[in-house]
């Protein structure tokens, strides 16, 4: 419980740092990515580990739908609001409390059942309540947010079954390697410069790489020991968090319905927390 509360913590300053440089946002992925299969695979080497054929295999699910989440949200990132991108992946519990009741056999309880449509509530009054002045959201960016959520939801189911045949470790080597290899091509043929000679960006590019290499490594340990539908309620939790940093860090100014919307997310997280 505490490494998906660490990895989700961690997911939230994600749009923070994709914001807050000047590559564009499809070689932001690459970089991000890239910086992630480094370390991963680095230290699955140093642990007595292999990155071979049997680690790509139960990974190849994982890592595809992973290159659709990153190049569609990243772009939607850049192209709409924190605020707006972030509370349309909030609906991702719609799709992954399915999954882990049909797909997994999971039970889900009345609390979570009470819980779920509370914390939706929340976070659509967290986009409606959003004050008109603050600008920056796009209906482009929001369908690509759309899309992104949809394979998030698939990263998270493909993550639980190949956690199955892999360690933690060696599942975000293989995963974070197959998605490098196919955001390569994509961002090279963006209209954005794969290089620029910007210190920070790098910076923030390698600082994104670390944490949110980390997150996932510790969302993915927490898939043997914590159910679907707490890491899927608890990940929740991560728009509200985005939504205040943009507040503070970028004067992406709340609205009044907005203050009632994250506390209502919050609470109901927590309720599925205590009762896991």
């Amino acid at each position: 419980m505490w490494a998906a509360a660490t990895g989700i913590f961690l997911f939230s300053w994600g749009p923070i740092f994709v914001r807050d440089n000047e590559f564009g946002a499809l070689p932001f992925a690459f970089w991000r990515l890239f910086g992630a299969t480094a370390w991963s695979v680095a230290a699955l080497h140093l642990r007595g580990g292999r990155l071979d054929r049997r680690v790509l295999r139960h990974s190849l699910a994982g890592g595809v739908v992973f290159t659709v989440n990153a190049a569609t949200f990243f772009t939607a990132i850049k192209t709409t609001s924190v605020a707006n991108a972030m509370i349309i992946g909030s609906t991702a519990p719609i799709f992954l409390l399915w999954a882990a009741s049909r797909v997994f056999g999971e039970q889900i309880s009345y609390r979570v059942k009470l819980a779920t449509p509370v914390a939706i509530a929340g976070m659509i009054l967290v986009l409606l309540g959003r004050p008109d002045s603050t600008g920056g959201g796009s209906l482009g960016g929001d369908l690509l947010a759309v899309v992104a959520v949809l394979s998030f939801a698939g990263y998270l189911v493909a993550s639980r079954v190949a956690r199955n045949h892999l360690s933690a470790l060696e599942y975000q080597a293989g995963w974070s390697a197959i998605s490098t290899a196919m955001m390569l091509p994509i961002a090279l043929l963006s209209f954005d410069p794969l290089v620029i000679a910007d210190g920070w960006s790098w910076g923030v590019a390698a600082t994104m790489a670390v944490t949110a290499g980390l997150a996932h490594l510790m969302v993915n340990y927490s898939h043997r020991h914590v159910s679907l539908r707490a890491i899927t309620l608890m990940n929740m939790v991560a728009p509200a968090l985005a939504v205040l940093w943009a507040w503070f860090l970028f004067d992406e100014q709340l609205g009044g319905w907005q203050w009632l919307g994250v506390p209502l997310v919050v609470v109901s997280v927590l309720s599925v927390v205590l009762d896991e």
